[in-house]
This record gives C-alpha cells, sequence and structure tokens, in this order.
C-alpha cells in the first residue's frame, strides 16, 4: 500500500489508519507517532471522513460485537481496494502515455507485438 501520494497521504493510507483506530488496535496519538503525522486533529478529520462509526462515542464503539467490527472491517479493505485499483489504473494510463510519446520521439515501436512467431534457436 502506497502511503503518499502527489497530494499527500493516499486514501487507501487513510483508510487503513481508520479501520485500525476503529478496531482498536492502536490509538491515533500512537498513530500520529508511528507515522509521523504532523496536525493534532488530522487523524481526526479522517476518522470523521471515512470511519463507520460517524458521530460515536468510544462507550459504544466498545459494545460492539465482533461481526460489527468484521463488517467495519470489511467495508474499510473495500474502500481502500477500489482506490488502490483507480490508483494502479490512473498508473497505467500514465505508462500508455509515456510509451506512445516515446515511440513518436524515437520512431521506434516499443510495445511487443503479440502472436509474433518466436525465431528458432
Amino acid at each position: 500500500m502506497e502511503i503518499w501520494t502527489k497530494n499527500g497521504y493516499s486514501e487507501a493510507f487513510k483508510l487503513f489508519i481508520v479501520n485500525e483506530i476503529e478496531l482498536g488496535r492502536i490509538t491515533p496519538a500512537a498513530v500520529q507517532r508511528k507515522y509521523d503525522i504532523n496536525g493534532h486533529s488530522t487523524v481526526s478529520k479522517w476518522r470523521r471522513k471515512y470511519g463507520s462509526i460517524k458521530g460515536s462515542t468510544k462507550k459504544n464503539v466498545g459494545t460492539m460485537n465482533k461481526e460489527s467490527h468484521e463488517i467495519i472491517r470489511l467495508q474499510n479493505e473495500i474502500k481502500a481496494l477500489k482506490q488502490e485499483l483507480e490508483d494502479s489504473r490512473m498508473k497505467s494510463v500514465v505508462m500508455e502515455t509515456f510509451i506512445d510519446i516515446a515511440e513518436k520521439e524515437l520512431g521506434v515501436s516499443l510495445r511487443k507485438k503479440y502472436g509474433a512467431k518466436q525465431s528458432v534457436k
């Protein structure tokens, strides 16, 4: 999972952090120390935006059963995977564009020709 994008922390990273906090695996303060996250409200904003338990108190979170925690974990994992898929698609578009530009400037084909016969050795 990539932590950084050109605009800051990746969506997948934010979702991962929120999930870990909601499951009680780490505290917000520990997250800030571990990942050197600046700003006292950064993690809180992520929790409000990406958290599955909006507006709940710690008391309510503690009374959730294991199934609810698993549902939250899976929902956050789906969000993170969707974001990673979108990131991969964007990388693919960028790489295709780089290849197009290189082929145009160099005047040679850089793409593999599928179905071409291999030479016999």
